[in-house]
């Protein structure tokens, strides 16, 4: 059996001081991997995005679009994807969040609906999952003495 050993106050603020820094070092690797995925133009699995239809990139181009080509990314919007809330002790919360004028439009391709193909960008994908997971372990084995 392993037991970690937490004795007084001064540990456990210790412990929470650690788990805030996990958490927050989570949020930006999150951050981090949706901005990556966007730019090569992927889905939260590492998979391509399925081409545009050509009726999407003519609308997108009347409307002056700098990226007519490009799936998701219109106005570039979508692409400020952010650490919205800081994890601290006394506060064991971290959010990440995509620019509040795109959010909805950001759930809608996220989700699919209509004529609209799903399009994965915002979550965690396996290899992102991975990641998480060996960064979660080691800082787990870093702030907690196991005894047998």
């Amino acid at each position: 059996m392993i037991r970690g050993k937490l004795r007084n106050r001064k540990n456990i603020k210790f412990v929470n001081a650690k788990i805030a820094e996990m958490l927050n070092d989570i949020a930006d690797a999150f951050v981090g991997q949706t901005k990556s995925n966007l730019k090569k133009k992927k889905d939260i699995h590492g998979v391509s995005f399925a081409p545009l239809e050509d009726s999407t990139i003519r609308a997108k181009k009347k409307k002056g679009s700098s990226f007519p080509r490009t799936p998701l990314i219109d106005t570039g919007a979508m692409r400020k994807i952010y650490r919205s809330k800081t994890a601290s002790a006394s506060s064991l919360e971290s959010k990440v969040t995509v620019a509040e004028k795109r959010k909805e439009v950001a759930e809608f391709h996220n989700e699919g609906g209509g004529n609209l193909p799903q399009r994965e960008w915002f979550g965690i994908g396996t290899k992102l999952e991975r990641r998480l997971n060996k960064m979660i372990r080691a800082k787990i084995k870093s702030i907690v003495r196991f005894e047998k």
